[in-house]
């Protein structure tokens, strides 16, 4: 019931309201070239459908039908291009334009050679399949480190919908006699590529959707200094990694302070404290393991969880924190500075139910470390006997009193 013409303004309409839509995006957001690709391939696609609404047959000229094809070979290369920027692939420009130019001049080319118009069009749909292939490749694979998206199924459905169309239309103008120059064709074919090219472009527009909201999340729950989790991010981790309480026992927690901290930014500034804290949570988490949960409490307060610790692996864990950081001086362009740190620990299991409760008796335990002289590891409640010195429920340096906290090295 639409006629070709209506088809193509319909087509050439909506491309426009999504070019307008994306670059109002891309304003906004000029370092993201994906908006800037995605636009172009609207644009061009846009453009083959005003031209083709000039053409008064299904069967336009030579001439024309290279120009269509190429626009159109250069929306589906942006599409792919597109999709390569989105995810941080690397984008040839050269591999690009051969693919935006190849079905242009291979249509006439071979018709010029004498192949008949059937197979001419399919070479060029042959082209069109490869690129649409690519883009839907680019929304499965996997990147190390890229967390999928939910979004990215629908524009897999899109692309994985258009090669199934070229397919088709290859199947058909090699094996059958079909004729595919006739309007009823043409008019189903601009009813696919209107409904195929509503779900790429929304799908376009949820992914950026989807990261930016996934980006403002992570940013919410991480700390911008050191790239830890904050407290939010803290507590979503532990809703995933540990279990309900009292199944099992769940681990431990640590509350680190760093000694003095103030001394330092009133003495070197709040930027030298900053590298201090930056560096302090570096070598946390190159010294635990990866399944430890560590977190910038407050200030130059850390809190450190151990899921699945046992009472005879605290206070040796929580000592070893304690020497990697008053062992090794921390860089400083004055001098290596010598910082340490207090450390509180508790248990998580059936004596501490919750892990509210356990970070209530190592805050208790920090408090007894610092009273207690600094540089050393308290605990609430005194786990198994474990190597290294113990003395009160306290674990400090060896047969040597409580170091000063901050020295120039």
């Amino acid at each position: 019931m639409l006629d070709l013409h209506t088809l193509h303004f319909a087509s050439a309409a909506s491309r426009c309201a999504y070019v307008v839509v994306f670059l109002v995006t891309a304003l906004t957001q000029r370092q993201q070239t994906f908006l800037w690709q995605w636009m172009g391939a609207m644009g061009t696609s846009m453009a083959g459908s005003l031209i083709m609404m000039q053409v008064p047959s299904a069967a336009p000229p030579v001439w024309i039908a290279v120009i269509v094809y190429g626009l159109y070979a250069a929306s589906l290369v942006l599409c792919w291009t597109g999709l390569r920027s989105f995810f941080g692939r690397p984008v040839r420009i050269d591999l690009g334009i051969c693919l935006t130019v190849l079905p242009g001049l291979l249509y006439p080319l071979l018709l010029a050679a004498g192949v008949a118009h059937r197979l001419a069009l399919a070479a060029v749909f042959l082209c069109c399949l490869g690129v649409a292939l690519l883009a839907a490749y680019e929304t499965v694979r996997l990147s190390p480190g890229v967390e999928r998206l939910w979004s990215q199924s629908i524009v897999t459905v899109a692309f994985g919908s258009y090669a199934l169309v070229f397919v088709a239309s290859i199947g058909i103008l090699v094996a059958t006699d079909w004729p595919m120059a006739s309007a009823e064709t043409a008019r189903s074919s601009m009813i696919l590529d209107q409904v195929i090219g509503v779900f790429a472009y929304f799908g376009y527009m949820a992914m950026a959707a989807e990261r930016a909201n996934r980006t403002l999340l992570h940013l919410a729950e991480t700390d911008s200094l050191t790239g830890l989790s904050n407290r939010r991010g803290l507590q979503k981790l532990l809703r995933l990694r540990l279990p309900a309480p009292g199944r099992q026992p769940l681990g431990a927690v640590l509350i680190l302070d760093l000694d003095h901290f103030k001394s330092i930014n009133d003495r070197y500034g709040h930027a030298s404290g900053d590298a201090v804290l930056a560096t302090f949570a570096a070598r946390l988490t190159a010294t635990l393991r990866t399944t430890d949960l560590v977190a910038r409490w407050g200030g130059e307060e850390f809190l450190v969880v151990l899921p699945g610790a046992g009472p005879q692996e605290l206070l040796p864990v929580a000592e070893r924190l304690r020497a990697v950081v008053a062992e090794a001086p921390f860089p400083h362009r004055s001098g290596a500075l010598t910082v340490t740190v207090s450390i509180g620990a508790a248990m998580m299991g059936r004596d501490a139910a919750s892990f509210e409760e356990a970070t209530r008796q190592a805050d208790a335990a920090l408090y007894q470390a610092k009273a207690q002289g600094r540089n050393r590891v308290c605990c609430e409640r005194k786990p198994a006997p474990a190597p290294g010195p113990v003395a009160g429920g306290a674990v400090g340096p060896a047969h040597a009193p409580a170091q000063a906290d901050l020295r120039l090295a």
